[in-house]
C-alpha cells in the first residue's frame, strides 16, 4: 500500500500522546505495540541493525521475502536500530526509556540486564515508568527460563490441536498460538490499567504477563472442577467426545461442514420447525448439554445427518438468520475474507495484490470507527531515527 494513500486514522485515539518503547522480538511484543498503536499510541520498535526484528522474517513470500507476521504487527510503528549490548546504543535505549510511559519487552528474566538494561533500576529512577515484560511462562516459577515458542506454550496449557491417528499424536492444524494471541492481549489490558492508575497515583507498573498463564487461565471452569470434585485424572486423549447431537457438525449438500448449535430447546425448536421436523422437538430434554434420543428412535445424528445433506451450505446460513437458530457454515481465512460480514465490519484496509493492514479487533460505537484503521504501513528498520531522536530526545540531525 502506497504511504501517500494511506487513509487517515480515526478521530478517537485514546492512547494519543503515550509513548511506547518496544524492545522486543518476535510475535508477543510486536503484537502488544501494534494494538496499542491502534488506540493512538506512539510506538517506537527498537530493531538490531542491519537485520531488524527476526519477524520479519518468519516465512515469507515472494521475491522480497515478504510475510504476514510483520506486514501485520509492525503497523503504525516508527523503527530504530540500536545493538542494545553495544554500550553507545545501550544509551540511547536508556534515553528513550527516561522519555517512554511504557517499555515493553519480551526477553527471558534477567536477560536484558545481562545486556545491560537494568528494568529495576530504570523503574527506581522513574517510578512512573510502566514495564510490561510478555514471557513465555513468566518471571517466577520452574518454568521461567524456558525458551518457548506459541505452540510449547500451547501444549502444555491444554490448547494444541493434536491428530490422534493409530495411537500415535501427530501435530494438528493450528492456525494461530493462543499463547501469543491471548497474552499480547491481556499485556495490552493490564498496560491500560496501569496507565489509567498512574493518573491518580502517579505511579507505574512492572507487569509479569505469562503467555501460559492467559491460556491456562481461560479454562477457569475446568479448573474450578477439577478443584471442586478432586478428581485429577488424566483424560483419555484419544476417546471421542460425548455425543452432542444439538451442538454438533453435520455435511452438506455441497461438502462442506456446518455447525449446528441449537443448545437451548427454544433454538431447537426453531430448528425442528424450520426444516418440518417438528415430530422431533420432544427428542431435547430441555436440558442445555443433554442430548439424548427417545428409546428405539433413529439415533438423532443420522436423522441431523439426512437432513443436512438436503442443502447447500449457503442455504443452511442464510436459514439460520431467518429460523433465529444459532448455527453457521464451518469457513477457513479464505471464505472469511471474502463474506459480507468482513466487509461490513472494516477488519481490513487494502486489496487483494497487496499487503492490507489488518485492522484491530476493537470497534468504537460512538464513532462508528474501527481502532487501528489507517495506520502507516511496516516501516524499514532504522526508517524513522532521525524523527525518533528528535521527537523524544530533542537532537538535531547531524551536519
Amino acid at each position: 500500500m502506497d504511504r501517500a494513500k494511506t487513509p487517515p486514522v480515526g478521530s478517537y485515539r485514546p492512547l494519543a500522546g503515550v509513548k511506547v518503547l518496544d524492545v522486543g522480538i518476535l510475535i508477543p511484543a510486536n503484537q502488544c505495540s501494534v494494538k496499542l498503536a491502534a488506540l493512538g499510541a506512539d510506538v517506537v520498535k527498537v530493531e538490531a541493525p542491519g537485520i531488524g526484528d527476526r519477524i520479519r522474517y518468519i516465512g515469507g513470500v515472494g521475491p522480497r521475502l515478504e510475510n504476514g507476521h510483520h506486514q501485520s504487527q509492525a503497523r503504525g510503528k516508527r523503527s530504530i536500530a540500536l545493538d542494545l549490548k553495544n554500550p553507545k546504543d545501550q544509551e540511547i535505549c536508556l534515553d528513550l526509556a527516561a522519555q517512554a510511559d511504557v517499555l515493553i519487552e519480551n526477553f527471558l528474566p534477567g536477560a536484558l540486564k545481562r545486556m545491560g538494561i537494568d528494568l529495576e533500576a530504570l523503574r527506581r529512577r522513574r517510578p512512573e515508568l510502566i514495564v510490561c515484560s510478555i514471557t513465555g511462562f513468566g518471571q517466577t516459577g520452574p518454568l521461567a527460563s524456558m525458551p518457548s515458542h506459541g505452540l510449547n506454550m500451547d501444549a502444555l496449557a491444554d490448547s494444541l490441536n493434536v491428530d490422534w491417528r493409530d495411537g500415535e499424536p501427530f501435530l494438528g492444524r493450528n492456525f494461530t498460538s493462543w499463547g501469543n494471541e491471548m497474552g499480547s492481549t491481556y499485556a495490552c489490558f493490564a498496560i491500560a490499567a496501569a496507565l489509567f492508575e498512574r493518573t491518580r497515583s502517579g505511579e507505574g507498573a512492572w507487569i509479569d504477563i505469562s503467555n501460559w498463564d492467559t491460556v491456562v487461565e481461560a479454562h477457569r471452569a475446568d479448573i474450578a472442577l477439577a478443584y471442586f470434585t478432586g478428581d485429577l485424572g488424566r483424560p483419555d486423549p484419544t476417546a471421542a467426545p460425548p455425543p452432542r447431537e444439538f451442538y454438533n457438525t453435520y455435511r452438506s449438500r455441497d461438502g462442506r461442514a456446518v455447525l449446528l448449535g441449537a443448545l437451548e430447546k427454544k433454538f431447537w425448536t426453531n430448528f425442528c420447525r424450520g426444516v418440518g421436523r417438528e415430530d422431533l422437538i420432544d427428542r431435547h430434554t430441555g436440558k442445555e448439554l443433554e442430548f439424548e434420543a427417545a428409546p428405539g428412535a433413529t439415533p438423532l445424528r443420522e436423522e441431523l445427518g439426512a437432513i443436512f445433506a438436503t442443502a447447500d451450505a449457503a442455504e443452511w446460513d442464510r436459514r439460520f438468520v431467518e429460523w433465529d437458530c444459532p448455527g453457521s457454515t464451518v469457513l477457513h481465512i479464505t471464505d472469511i475474507i471474502q463474506h459480507p460480514h468482513f466487509a461490513a465490519r472494516d477488519l481490513a484496509q487494502g486489496a487483494f495484490g497487496e499487503w492490507p493492514n489488518v485492522a484491530n479487533a476493537i470497534r468504537w460505537g460512538h464513532t462508528g470507527e474501527r481502532a487501528g484503521l489507517g495506520l502507516s504501513p511496516p516501516p524499514a528498520i532504522d526508517e524513522h531515527r532521525e524523527e525518533v531522536l528528535r521527537d523524544w530526545l530533542g537532537q538535531r540531525p547531524e551536519g
